[in-house]
């Protein structure tokens, strides 16, 4: 059973944070692989990405918030109601 609302930014976050992570272990990897490539443009690039994915994250975050702050939630369906819905 979720406690927090669900609203229309909920979806994209869990996908976020999955590519965040999935970005620091490729990351890590390049870096791991040849320490002359922390000159390397790729690194940059990565760091480059990392960085507007996190910008993208907290700004969904904060949408995220600011709407349960606001009242702007997704009614709760219920598994009951769902599998109705379905048949």
């Amino acid at each position: 059973m979720q406690t927090e609302p669900q609203t229309r930014h909920s979806r994209a976050l869990p996908e976020l944070r999955f590519s965040l992570n999935l970005l620091y272990v490729g990351r890590l990897l390049l870096g791991m692989k040849s320490p002359s490539l922390l000159a390397n443009e790729s690194i940059d690039a990565f760091d480059n990405r990392i960085e507007d994915v996190t910008d993208e994250l907290v700004a969904t975050e904060l949408l995220h918030e600011a709407a349960i702050l606001a009242g702007d939630t997704l009614p709760e369906i219920s598994p009951a109601k769902a599998a109705d819905d379905v048949a």
